[in-house]
C-alpha cells in the first residue's frame, strides 16, 4: 500500500512551476472537458441528434434546479456558466479517486483530494461572487455592506459579514478536501486488505458521494450569489 499523505506527490518542475499528480490531472481533465464540449455542440442542429438532445436536456434540467435557487432565469443565466463549470469539473476531477489503483500507482489521485485545488476553486467561487455583487450594487454600496458606521451593531454586524466572506471560502475547500480525502483513503485501506468484492461497497458509496461532492460545492455557489443579489435589491 502506497504511503498515504495529505501533500500532493511532486512528479516534474517547470521552472518554478511545480508538477505535481494532482496538478497534471487538473489539466488533464480540464483539456477533456473543454475538448468534449467543443466536440458535442461544435454544429447545434435545429433538429437536434440523440447526443444534443440528451445534454440539452441536462443542461435544461440543471438550469431548472438553478431558477429554483436564484427564482430568476435571467440570474440563472448569469450564475449558470460558473456553477455548472464547478460541477462539471469537480464532478470529473472526483471520480479519479475510483479508477483501479489508487493507492498503488502514486500518480493516481483525484486533485479534490488536495487542499491546493479546493481552495483554489472556493477562492473562484467567492471572488465571483462578490464580483456580481459589486457590478450591480456598485463599489460604494458593495463596502456600505461590510463597514456600516451608523450605529456600534451595525458596524459590528458588518464586520462579521466581512469576516464570513473569508468563512465561505474555508467551508467551501475543506467540505470538499474532507470528504474525497478521507473517501480516498478509506478506498486504499480497504483495497490493501481484500482486492476483491470487499471494497465493491464501499465503491458504490463514494460514486454517491462523488457526485454529491460536486452538487453541493456549484449549489452552495449558487446559494452565496442569490443571498448576494436579494441583499442588492433590498439595500
Amino acid at each position: 500500500m502506497e504511503e498515504i499523505a495529505v501533500a500532493a506527490m511532486k512528479i516534474s518542475q517547470i521552472g518554478g512551476l511545480v508538477i505535481t499528480n494532482t496538478f497534471f490531472w487538473t489539466l488533464t481533465i480540464t483539456a477533456m472537458l473543454i475538448a468534449s464540449m467543443v466536440f458535442i455542440f461544435r454544429e447545434p442542429r435545429l433538429v437536434p441528434t440523440r447526443t444534443q438532445n440528451f445534454f440539452e436536456f441536462i443542461i435544461e434540467s440543471l438550469m431548472g434546479f438553478t431558477d429554483s435557487i436564484t427564482g430568476s432565469r435571467e440570474k440563472t443565466q448569469e450564475i449558470f456558466p460558473l456553477a455548472a463549470t464547478l460541477f462539471l469539473l469537480i464532478w470529473s476531477v472526483n471520480l479519479i479517486e475510483l479508477v483501479p489503483g489508487v493507492g498503488v500507482f502514486p500518480m493516481l489521485r483525484s486533485p479534490s483530494s488536495d487542499l491546493n485545488f479546493t481552495i483554489a476553486l472556493a477562492v473562484i467561487s467567492i471572488v465571483s461572487v462578490n464580483y456580481y455583487s459589486i457590478k450591480h450594487l456598485g463599489i460604494g454600496k458593495y463596502l456600505g455592506k461590510f463597514f456600516n458606521f451608523k450605529n456600534p451593531i451595525q458596524f459590528f454586524v458588518g464586520i462579521l459579514e466581512f469576516v464570513g466572506e473569508f468563512s465561505k471560502v474555508i467551508s467551501l475547500s475543506m467540505r470538499l478536501f474532507g470528504n474525497l480525502f478521507a473517501g480516498e483513503v478509506l478506498l486504499i485501506i480497504i483495497s490493501s486488505l481484500c482486492a476483491y468484492l470487499l471494497p465493491l461497497p464501499f465503491l458504490a458509496l463514494e460514486v454517491l458521494v462523488t457526485f454529491i461532492q460536486a452538487l453541493v460545492f456549484a449549489t452552495l455557489t449558487v446559494v452565496f450569489y442569490s443571498i448576494a443579489t436579494i441583499e442588492m435589491e433590498h439595500g
